[in-house]
């Protein structure tokens, strides 16, 4: 005769389902590690943090499924995300938004804007006049004080000097620019527009970077308080136009090839590597710098990586004190992911935080209201 299994017991397909819970919760704890640990030193934690918004879905179906059949189980899941609190609340705003696309409301206030504009171009490469005048046109309603861009291009003269609009459209008398490459007729690389005067400017320069991923600030004083504002662009992966197309076919098809995998593989090693090499340079120059500091601009990595919580240390993430719903900041073939930051020192009041949603270049652009304090 048959012994029925006591009420209250588990049968074997939740302890399955317990036993994939608790490797999720060994993959998640170590995407927490991710943030602490240098990719130069482990690289293959580095992936684990990327993966972290994959994760934290595992989890919430567990939770889900926890809830309807044995709820006491739910807890695992449940603790294991509030370990990773800052994690959560960097990649998802849990509160209204309190930022609308309108001029800031206070001139006491400094709006700060940061995009990579991709050129002026979409993401499909092709010029495209009507999206460089949509552009444009963001910055014209968004006005920020200090605007950030980079993948900057510009004609040195006629309809397509970049530079003279956008200084027009600000009213912007005052601009940094770095360039990448330059001839007589155009120019690219990194900009501070501002209407705030600069005191002085510079740039730090990253060791064996591929061209376009430096630094580079502008110093200000601005109410008898003075303060500099950092533009970055760390390392890019570099995808070929053949990554982005077996990309898109394992998102269709979920058809996967092993060659294909191991270069996309070897690509973000390669860039989590020299990211978390360049944010060590950027974190000893700032810490020479004796006043508040602003960091803005395309880290090209999410809310878990090291190279942001390197950065991150002593600041506040704007996102994470104003933002509202996922923080997807980048639109391109990519999984979707929060690249792009504004971090402040701790003596801003951050009054707003805006993803502007408008699919121009292959990156949103991202705008903060800040308030310096006495």
């Amino acid at each position: 005769m048959r012994r029925k299994r006591k009420d209250g017991g588990i049968g074997l397909a939740r302890k399955s389902v317990l036993f994939l819970n608790l490797v999720f919760v060994v993959l998640i704890l170590l995407s927490y590690l991710s943030s602490i640990t240098s990719p130069s030193v482990l690289w293959a934690l580095a992936f684990l943090g990327l993966a972290y918004p994959f994760f934290l879905c595992i989890h919430i179906a567990f939770i889900i499924f926890w809830l309807l059949s044995k709820p006491v189980y739910a807890l695992i899941s449940m603790m294991t995300i509030i370990v990773g609190w800052k994690f959560l609340t960097g990649t998802i705003g849990f509160r209204e938004s309190n930022a609308i696309e309108v001029p800031k409301t206070s001139h006491d206030m400094i709006r700060v804007m940061t995009w990579n504009v991709h050129e002026f171009k979409p993401f499909d490469l092709k010029n495209n006049r009507p999206v460089r005048d949509e552009m444009l046109e963001v910055i014209r309603n968004e006005k920020p004080d200090i605007l950030c861009l980079q993948e900057y291009y510009s004609k040195r003269r006629g309809e397509s000097n970049i530079k003279r609009l956008i200084a027009e459209i600000l009213d912007a008398d005052h601009y940094h620019v770095y360039e990448e490459f330059s001839n007589p007729w155009e120019l690219k690389g990194m900009v501070i527009f501002s209407r705030i005067p600069f005191t002085d400017t510079g740039s730090v320069k990253f060791p064996n970077s591929n061209g376009g991923n430096e630094a580079i600030y502008a110093d200000f004083k601005y109410k008898k308080k003075k303060f500099r504002v950092y533009n970055i662009h760390l390392q890019s992966i570099n995808f070929k136009p053949e990554d982005y197309e077996y990309i898109k076919t394992v998102k269709d098809e979920i058809n996967t090839d092993v060659k294909s995998s191991r270069r996309i593989g070897s690509r973000l090693k390669r860039a989590f590597i020299k990211r978390s090499e360049q944010v060590i340079i950027l974190s000893r120059h700032m810490k020479d710098y004796p006043n508040s500091v602003v960091v803005t601009g395309d880290f090209n990595d999410t809310p878990a990586s090291f190279a942001v919580n390197k950065l991150s240390s002593g600041l506040k993430n704007a996102f994470r004190e104003k933002g509202s719903g996922f923080g997807m900041t980048y639109n391109g073939e990519f999984p979707n992911f929060q690249i792009d930051y504004i971090l402040v020192s701790k003596d801003f009041q951050v009054k707003s935080y805006l993803t502007i949603n408008k699919k121009l270049s292959d990156h949103y652009p991202v705008r903060s209201d800040l308030e310096l304090t006495p």
